[in-house]
């Protein structure tokens, strides 16, 4: 049978959206990520929203009530230690990936945008609050994290072999999009043409060889299509290009969770939220999606804003 075009089609592999983790090194405890109950995320999600009242209260009120606060909205004050006094975080990126670079650029970008001030600046080797690494460690069954913010050493990391990896799970499922569109509307037409072009032939499907000369005419049918050499075209685009675009744009949503963490939060209930424990997006495995360009995708929510001032403004407060 005919299942679409055979040189540029790749087995799709395993992939699963990996749970980030904020590990608290300080006190040698491990903040351990949550596993939340579908039927609890949505009683709970408008519970850590700030409101824009609270966000309006004196510093006074955040020294008296941080305790209070930090519990309700899901603050974690023990892991702002990558701030100044005046709230900003000054990363220093220690990574010649210039992909990496530019996805910690973008996310410094999400916060900054979305906060409305520029609180994460490009530091230094010498002038930093924290640092930006790879990680060479090995994932272990009690580990899988993609990436993570480390308090005690001021660093955020991500796994290295995830990240290489991730290229080709991401033009896996680009070109996998690809083809199965492509199948989905020549595949009738290249069938019956197949069928119709043995039968004049006098090949029927009763002959032993039938399948094997049914496969050879579809594949010599499909190749003579228009829209075959167009699909080529967009897979060497996508193995040239928009995987490895896909994944700056995965990375940076990745790290600009972290940079959450640092700002103050802890994971929310909320799977809509940027800092919901094992967040992410499809944008970056959507061809047609990365190829328009996501220069304009932000996945911070209104949610995530909030709390994220209101640990800055606890965080001033009392420091």
């Amino acid at each position: 049978m005919f299942w679409g075009i055979r040189e540029v089609s790749i087995m799709l592999g395993s992939h699963h959206l990996k749970a980030r983790s904020l590990t608290i090194l300080a006190a040698t405890a491990v903040l351990v990520t949550p596993v939340v109950a579908a039927s609890t995320v949505t009683a709970q999600a408008a519970s850590v929203k700030p409101s824009s009242a609270m966000l309006k209260k004196s510093k006074n009120y955040y020294r008296k009530h941080a305790k209070t606060l930090g519990k309700k909205y899901k603050l974690a004050y023990n892991a702002q230690t990558g701030l100044k006094k005046n709230g900003k975080a000054y990363v220093y990126v220690n990574t010649k990936d210039k992909k990496l670079q530019q996805s910690v650029k973008v996310a410094m970008g999400y916060w900054n945008k979305k906060l409305g001030k520029k609180e994460f600046v490009k530091g230094s080797k010498k002038n930093h609050t924290l640092t930006f690494s790879v990680s060479y460690a090995k994932p272990t069954k009690s580990d899988q994290s993609d990436a993570w913010w480390t308090p005690s050493r001021k660093k955020v990391q991500v796994r290295w072999s995830y990240y290489q990896a991730e290229t080709d799970n991401i033009g896996v499922a680009m070109t996998n999009q690809l083809n199965n569109a492509f199948y989905r509307r020549y595949s009738n037409v290249v069938e019956s043409k197949a069928k119709a072009n043995l039968a004049a032939k006098g090949i029927t499907s009763s002959d032993n060889n039938y399948n094997t000369l049914f496969d050879q005419e579809a594949e010599r049918i499909e190749k003579s299509l228009s829209a075959y050499s167009s699909l080529k075209k967009d897979v060497a685009a996508v193995n040239s290009k928009l995987a490895t675009e896909g994944r700056m744009y995965e990375y940076a949503s990745t790290i600009a969770h972290e940079f959450g963490h640092v700002l103050g939060m802890n994971h929310s209930p909320n799977k809509a939220d940027l800092m919901y424990f094992e967040s992410g997006s499809s944008n970056v495995y959507s061809y047609a999606k990365v190829k328009a360009g996501l220069s304009k995708y932000n996945p911070i929510t209104t949610t995530d804003k909030n709390r994220a001032k209101l640990a800055l403004k606890v965080y001033t407060a009392t420091h």
